[in-house]
């Protein structure tokens, strides 16, 4: 029989763990976590004076583990009723590199004249060896442009632990058939690279501006009522989350509108 006692999470398990199950208070290196005994097969086995032995767990238990993990999100994607508009003409547009990296003072130096939203994070940044730092902050929108296509680049900016800067690009699409026109996609993963992960976002879209005396809006929307109708109830966004391995989690946002009189 084998047996160790104070166990204790290394810097490596205890980012997987944080990433996997995003627990409230994170997980922390040399975190203790019990014991363990263990009878081998064969009854005999020798432990090399290295100090360190290799368990291989039954496949069943190990399944157990997976089934109650929660992969990292990989994908998200948000849907725009199709009385929804997205209208950028005649705005300012903003390049990744004038705001990657950046503080939040100086992506509005930058480019302050594309900003078409703000919003909020929660986060967790990862350290080698010393395990998740939770952090949160404000998140800017800006009008931007790749590869020759329009999108949107969601600037986030904290100083906790350390000054730290990441962009979210988010890829605008047209969709032809269904209740929606407007497909916005983003891949963390690819932005956050091997920063952290999001526990939480929040997004507003919002600017008003004048193009050739006219008055415009980024977002505008129209109400879907039938004809003579006051009022009408419509779904005004989905959105939905990809995960390694899992099946997406989608969420739909119901509005109500009335008509003006």
């Amino acid at each position: 029989m084998l047996s160790a006692s104070r166990l204790a999470l290394s810097a490596k398990v205890a980012t997987r763990l944080n990433k996997k199950l995003r627990p409230k208070v994170p997980f922390g290196a040399g975190q203790p976590v019990g014991s363990v005994i263990a009878i081998p097969q064969p009854k005999m086995a020798t432990v090399l004076e290295s100090g360190r032995a290799t368990l291989l767990f039954d496949p069943a238990f190990v399944a157990k583990l997976e089934s109650r993990f929660v992969s990292l999100n990989q994908r998200m994607k948000f849907e725009v009723n199709r009385h929804g508009l997205l209208q950028s003409k005649g705005l300012p547009v903003c390049q990744i590199p004038e705001v990657q990296p950046a503080s939040t003072e100086r992506a509005l130096a930058n480019c302050g004249d594309a900003v078409i939203g703000s919003g909020q994070f929660w986060a967790n940044i990862v350290l080698p060896d010393q395990g998740a730092y939770r952090t949160q902050g404000r998140l800017l929108i800006f009008n931007g442009r790749k590869n020759g296509r329009p999108v949107l680049l969601a600037h986030i900016f904290t100083s906790h632990p350390f000054n730290s800067s990441f962009v979210i690009v988010f890829s605008i699409q047209h969709i032809s058939k269904g209740p929606y026109g407007t497909e916005l996609r983003a891949s963390l993963p690819q932005a956050l690279g091997s920063w952290g992960y999001l526990d939480r976002i929040k997004l507003t879209l919002r600017r008003k501006y004048t193009y050739r005396g006219k008055q415009l809006s980024y977002f505008n929307a129209g109400c879907p009522a039938a004809k003579g109708a006051k009022r009408a109830a419509f779904p005004l966004a989905y959105a939905e989350f990809f995960f390694a391995g899992r099946k997406p989690l989608g969420a739909t946002v119901n509005k109500t509108c009335g008509v003006a009189e």
